[in-house]
């Protein structure tokens, strides 16, 4: 309705002051007003104009009210204070965005102007199952991709795979050190080795069904075969976990190709061409200070192994050989200090300012029972994702990781998850659309189908409230989409169905003394159906027909 009220503010600018009156007139704001009896909505557009057509803000504010008095979906229209406009909405404004949101796709929108985004998100190690903070990025990544289609962003999915350097190679000795164990041999992990019973499992699979004689090989060439298949299967893993949380990539990113391509080397011998690598301590840096971070960071050590930034600096600068307008990142929020580098590099190889978006994601607390679940040192000191998955479900996995803003912690309730309560989020809005569908249904068999034809029975506050509710819609995904804040999504929706049961414990919608209304009733019905089972299709959560 906003869009609406300032199209019809400028096409009324337009025709009493000109076009470059227009123009200002696209910086006022059109806001609902704290108070009804001021309207619906009000704008300050007459006191920007005042200065450029050189009259008293209010006799503009007049002059303007004059012009939009006329209009279809103003059932008033009021000058109030200095030069404020305030407009009531008519009935007929509220018919037609219903119309649309039955017949229409109206939440699509162009906001984002064919703009080509890069999403890469989870990459989590392949040296260990996903957790549940790995979950929660996933769905934040997922779901905004899904949002940015429908705002007119043209958006790629990514997973940065991290298969090469030193924690491929500890995930290597790990499990050779336990294919020892299983033998009889005494032997001790080191101190940063990885634990858990993954290890043991895939030590276990490995003796037994690929290489029999694991142990009667060179020990560094074993702990390389334990390596490649370890990470192998990890990934396999990793791959099914996302697979089962409705997750999924256009592209997976080795890591190791930056290596074996040579690219990191290609994309050092840019920056020493342009002065800005040296050497110090035996080690390779980058002057990052000159552009913003608090140190220079090495690219290089000592024994000449690339370091991991080196490696990101490569992976990053190939997006932007690839052609994205822009890059967004989901990461943890343990990753924060590492943005300025990330920064600097790609500033200093004249990536655009703002380039680069970093979402971070904080961590995730389950509780059960009101305790906090924890795993064992001996299962791995973390929550796998698939055990939360099986626990609950996907669905309430899904919409409960975008309860709140992805950089607040998440405090998640099992127990609320499994519950078929209206305290449980989830459930609140899966039900109103089993409601909404139980009531089309019930009508049908009695004869009732949806109807436009007398929408303008309408009008009472709570049905208002529903059909602007719906049209919100759209609103809330160009927000979400332009934010990078996927979490909006879940807000709107038990809004939405907040407003739906209000309107039915006040209201009957099928009336056989009243056939008319019933239709017409029925006729919202449907846009509220059609727009909770819209915004679940986008979370990728079910919307049940029957509960």
């Amino acid at each position: 309705m906003k869009e609406l009220v300032r199209e019809r503010i400028l096409e009324a600018v337009t025709s009493v002051y000109g076009d470059d009156a227009a123009a200002v007139a696209e910086r006022a704001t059109v806001e609902k007003p704290k108070k009804s009896e001021f309207g619906d909505f009000a704008t300050n557009v007459a006191f920007l104009l005042a200065k450029v057509v050189r009259q008293n803000p209010r006799v503009v504010a007049q002059e303007l009210a004059a012009k939009l008095s006329g209009v279809e979906e103003f059932e008033k229209v009021e000058v109030a204070g200095g030069g404020f406009i305030n407009f009531f909405l008519s009935q007929k404004a509220y018919e037609n965005l219903l119309v649309q949101v039955v017949e229409t796709d109206f939440y699509v929108s162009d906001v984002g102007g064919g703009e080509k985004v890069l999403l890469e998100y989870v990459s989590a190690n392949p040296t260990g199952p996903l957790h549940v903070g790995h979950g929660r990025g996933a769905v934040v990544g997922d779901v905004l991709y899904r949002i940015m289609r429908l705002t007119g962003y043209v958006p790629e999915r990514e997973f940065y795979i991290n298969d090469a350097g030193r924690q491929i190679r500890l995930l290597g000795l790990s499990i050779y050190l336990r294919a020892k164990q299983l033998k009889g041999e005494n032997v001790e992990l080191p101190e940063d080795a990885y634990r858990g019973d993954y290890i043991v499992e895939l030590a276990k699979k490995l003796l037994e069904e690929v290489r029999p004689d694991l142990l009667d090989l060179p020990e560094e060439e074993a702990v390389e075969v334990a390596a490649q298949f370890g990470k192998e299967e990890l990934l396999k893993g990793i791959e099914a976990d996302l697979k089962k949380l409705r997750v999924e990539f256009d592209n997976w990113f080795s890591e190791k190709s930056l290596h074996d391509s040579g690219k990191i080397e290609e994309v050092l011998k840019l920056l020493e061409e342009k002065g800005l690598l040296y050497e110090k301590d035996g080690a390779l840096w980058l002057k990052t200070t000159l552009f913003g971070d608090d140190k220079d960071r090495v690219v290089k050590r000592s024994t000449g192994e690339y370091t991991y930034f080196a490696a990101d600096i490569a992976y990053h600068y190939d997006k932007l050989k690839r052609g994205y307008d822009r890059a967004v990142d989901v990461w943890g929020a343990d990753h924060h200090g590492y943005i300025p580098r990330v920064e600097a590099a790609l500033k200093a190889l004249g990536a655009p300012e703002g380039w680069l978006e970093v979402v971070l994601i904080q961590m995730v607390k389950l509780f059960k029972g009101g305790k906090e679940v924890k795993m064992s040192k001996r299962k791995g000191d973390f929550v796998p994702l698939r055990w939360l998955m099986e626990q609950v479900g996907v669905d309430p996995v899904r919409f409960f990781f975008l309860l709140k803003r992805h950089d607040t912690p998440l405090d998640f309730d099992l127990d609320l998850a499994v519950s078929t309560s209206s305290d449980n989020p989830v459930y609140y809005v899966q039900y109103a659309h089993a409601r909404l569908c139980s009531v089309l249904d019930k009508a049908k068999e009695r004869g009732f189908l949806p109807s436009k034809e007398n929408l303008d029975l309408l009008s009472s506050d709570e049905e208002r409230k529903l059909i602007t509710g719906c049209y919100q819609l759209k609103y809330e995904l160009q927000q979400a989409a332009q934010k990078r804040e996927p979490h909006r999504l879940t807000y709107y929706l038990i809004e939405l169905a907040s407003t739906l049961h209000r309107f039915y414990n006040k209201h009957k919608v099928i009336n056989e003394d009243n056939p008319q209304l019933t239709r017409a009733r029925l006729y919202l019905v449907e846009a509220v159906r059609k727009t909770v089972a819209t915004g679940l299709a986008i979370l990728n959560v079910s919307a049940p027909r029957r509960m």
